[in-house]
């Protein structure tokens, strides 16, 4: 009994903690911009230098922030 509720608090911790944080990363490493438009690598870079956490870099470009025209 006392392993079943081991396990079962991994895999809750799991639930909660792991899959968003391997979901985010997933599509960071495997988005590309719409036709017409490049990722800004020196605007995530700055964003990286002056202080934002990766996390943070990483959600916009997954949102479309450092995405400019050609």
């Amino acid at each position: 009994m006392e392993y079943m509720e081991t396990l079962i608090g991994l895999v809750v911790f799991g639930l909660i903690f792991g899959i968003p944080a391997f979901m985010r990363n997933y599509t960071f490493d495997h988005r590309l911009p719409p036709d017409g438009y490049r990722v800004d690598h020196g605007a995530m870079s700055n964003d990286l230098a002056m202080g934002k956490s990766k996390n943070e870099v990483m959600d916009k470009c997954n949102r479309g922030g450092y995405d400019v025209k050609k």
